[in-house]
């Protein structure tokens, strides 16, 4: 099974820049096209010479690895061996040095999801930068600007589903909240065949396998027990690289105060997580701090992050459920003190209290007002639309041109510096279409028109539901051309996206 990129579709015009956009930035690979050695040259303290580069934090060797985390081997585009990558870990105020380096035949690339960055290191190729070609190296520097749960993936062709992604945390200066652990629950969906061949099996172009033979009879359904549908039926889900049969464990005492960061970084999944017997707090989304919700569970779409806080009540074994919605399937791991079981409960988990997250979004507010400054007020009517007879997905009526979609045209939305930039989305499919907006944070209305709202939280990503009306809003003070998609990475990759070009 090839890990290739290619397909019959041919090129997407994000895999090739067009002229005129940002130069790359210092690539480190010799015309041999050899590895590139990540150690920084030795100091030369003769005058006139410039002293070595600092030597970077994190070096993410990004290779093409045949793994089995399901049982049958699949090819996959690891970062450092794994699924997820290797964790970063900064404090904000920190400067961010990661070096990259692409062992592979093929360009990739790495977006850091919910990060405020230069528009030139934002990692879409064609819109910010160019890929990092086959056998090259990268040092991507920046300062930290901000804190709390983040991610990174691929933004070239379909490889975040093989694999390319990975949590990015940043401690905050001052915490606001005391506790005893800090728990990164990075969630996942596992392929076990090419994602090149799942939107031509749903077109019908290919014969069709088990992974889009739908609809799943009983399947999970989003909170209220509406029905929820979905693209891919995958044979299995990952927290922190382990599946249920194989579960992560994480060993706690009584009366551990526990900061969870869950953090979806699956393809197309929408995961329900509960810890057993045990409340949660919700006390930040997307990496902005909310004021504390409580929540039996929480519903995160894809991309989507929350971090909860919960105390350990008792001695025991804890099952950490994470159900993927429209699906018969979950993953799960344990929290247990010592002695206790690492065996996570089997079946499907009966839910207690309020569901939060996703399914609640009018009880996120921001402990702040988030009211923006003052400013000419742009508009855009968004509507959600697609042909799902041809797995063909639109914004605002048009496609953008990606692998599956060659002949889209969708020109960019421009805005100008300092507007005060207001989205309308309506959702006219039967679909959640998580979107997501690169190089800034946007104000989430509790109901559209609501634009007076004092404490909107502040969030990179809001799911639509079928037929959902939903209202956000963001200041231009970040110039640059930026990427606005649904993170279902087959939605983005049958035309749903398009760009913001700041004009002036």
């Amino acid at each position: 099974m090839s890990t290739s990129n290619e397909s019959n579709h041919g090129p997407s015009r994000r895999e090739t820049l067009v002229a005129g956009a940002a130069a790359p930035l210092v690539l480190l690979a010799g015309a041999s096209g050899q590895p590139v050695d990540p150690s920084p040259p030795s100091t030369d303290e003769r005058p006139g010479r410039m002293p070595a580069a600092p030597e970077p934090d994190y070096v993410f060797d990004i290779e093409q690895k045949t793994v089995a985390p399901l049982g049958t081997p699949t090819d996959a585009i690891l970062v450092n061996g794994t699924d997820p990558g290797t964790e970063i870990r900064y404090t904000e105020g920190d400067t961010f040095r990661v070096l990259l380096n692409n062992t592979m035949q093929i360009p990739c690339t790495v977006h850091w999801h919910g990060l405020l960055v230069p528009n030139y290191m934002d990692g879409v190729p064609e819109i910010t930068q160019y890929p990092l070609g086959p056998r090259q190296a990268v040092v991507i520097e920046y300062p930290i600007v901000q804190s709390g749960s983040y991610w990174y993936h691929s933004h070239y062709g379909l490889q975040e589903q093989q694999g390319l992604r990975g949590p990015y945390i940043i401690e905050e200066a001052r915490p606001a909240y005391d506790y005893d652990k800090d728990i990164t629950v990075f969630m996942t969906d596992w392929l076990d065949q090419s994602p090149e061949g799942i939107i031509p099996q749903i077109r019908d172009e290919q014969p069709q396998t088990a992974a889009v033979k739908t609809p799943v009879q009983g399947g999970e359904p989003f909170p209220g027990t509406t029905p929820f549908n979905i693209d891919v039926n995958y044979p299995g889900y990952l927290m922190n690289g382990k599946s249920v049969d194989d579960p992560w464990t994480m060993q706690v005492k009584q009366g551990d105060r526990l900061r969870l960061r869950l953090i979806n970084g699956s393809t197309a999944t929408f995961f329900r997580v509960q810890l057993e017997d045990h409340e949660m707090e919700i006390i930040a989304a997307d990496g902005q701090p909310v004021v504390p919700t409580k929540a039996g569970n929480v519903v995160l779409a894809i991309a989507e992050r929350y971090d909860v806080l919960v105390t350990i009540r008792k001695s025991g074994s804890f099952t950490l459920d994470a159900a993927a919605l429209g699906t018969t399937r979950k993953v799960a791991g344990v929290l247990h003190t010592a002695g206790a079981s690492k065996k996570p409960t089997s079946g499907m988990p009966t839910w207690t209290g309020r569901a939060g997250g996703v399914a609640d979004y009018a009880a996120l507010q921001s402990p702040f007002p988030t009211i923006l400054p003052d400013g000419p007020v742009k508009t855009f009517d968004i509507e959600l639309g697609g042909l799902m007879k041809r797995y063909l997905w639109s914004m605002a009526g048009e496609y953008y041109p990606e692998p599956f979609v060659p002949e889209g045209d969708a020109g960019p939305l421009r805005i100008n510096y300092g507007d005060r930039v207001r989205i309308r989305f309506t959702n006219s499919t039967m679909m959640y279409h998580p979107m997501h907006l690169h190089g800034h944070f946007y104000r989430l209305l509790s109901r559209p028109g609501a634009w007076d709202e004092t404490h909107c939280p502040l969030k990179d990503t809001v799911a639509v539901g079928p037929g959902e009306k939903i209202d956000i809003e963001f200041f231009a003070d970040n110039p640059g051309q930026w990427f606005f998609h649904c993170h279902n990475l087959y939605h983005l990759a049958a035309g749903m996206a398009r760009k913001f070009e700041y004009v002036v």
